[in-house]
């Protein structure tokens, strides 16, 4: 499951130079990434053969394709999305 802890990101935003508006969309796709995740956790065998399951994956690949775009274009993003307690590069 992919999970984000959203109040430590904005927290760590609230100390950068970016501006407002890329801070909020990159709260919004990872947002959305979060309840994607947990939409796309499967109840049974079946749901993951079931067409919603299809389309919350497309949709789930678009946002992390959103997310991928966001980061490369202010490479801080991917540094500030770090776990808390990190320790690798």
């Amino acid at each position: 499951m992919y999970y984000t802890d959203l109040d430590l990101i904005r927290a760590r935003l609230v100390e950068t130079d970016l501006p407002a508006e890329v801070q909020l969309s990159y709260l919004q796709v990872l947002a959305n990434l979060n309840a994607l995740s947990i939409l796309l956790t499967p109840e049974g065998e079946d749901d993951l053969d079931a067409p919603e399951h299809t389309q919350l994956s497309h949709l789930f690949a678009q946002h992390q394709q959103r997310r991928v775009f966001l980061e490369t274009e202010y490479p801080a993003l991917a540094v500030l999305s770090r776990p808390k307690g990190w320790g690798g590069n």
